[in-house]
């Protein structure tokens, strides 16, 4: 089993580089590319993100970026993703950790880190066939 990594977080959203949210990881230390399985379904102005084991649909690589974390950026960034350790039921996201691939150059690392796991429905939410959220952005912005 693979070393829990508490102080990493992978993202694939609004954190991305780039975009709208990104200002709220300016402590963070990108360490890179990386990726894992599941899908990106569209939720509007952000994504949701479901993990291998929960999908009835198949799984696909979803690209994203890998993050330190400062311990005192998580209470932050548990509220922009509307998680609550203490409602986990009502929250909207749920922090978990799950294997991710980091790119780092031509090699390839599995690590456990964390995540911000979409917690709600997903009836009638169009899937980001590409599982790439920035990519997404770009092609409906055209």
């Amino acid at each position: 089993m693979l070393e829990k990594k508490a102080d990493l977080l992978f993202v694939y959203g609004t954190l991305l580089a780039g975009l709208r949210n990104h200002h709220h990881l300016q402590n963070a230390q990108l360490l890179g590319p990386a990726s894992v399985q599941g899908a990106l379904f569209d939720l509007g102005d952000y994504p949701g993100l479901i993990l291998e084991g929960h999908l009835a649909k198949p799984i696909e690589t979803v690209c994203g970026e890998l993050y330190k974390i400062e311990a005192s950026n998580w209470p932050q960034l548990d509220a922009l993703e509307a998680f609550d350790p203490q409602a986990m039921d009502r929250s909207m996201y749920l922090r978990q950790f799950v294997g991710v691939t980091w790119y780092q150059g031509s090699e390839n690392v599995i690590v456990q880190v964390q995540t911000y796991v979409y917690n709600l429905t997903l009836e009638g939410r169009p899937r980001i066939e590409n599982g790439d959220f920035r990519r997404h952005v770009l092609n409906k912005s055209r």
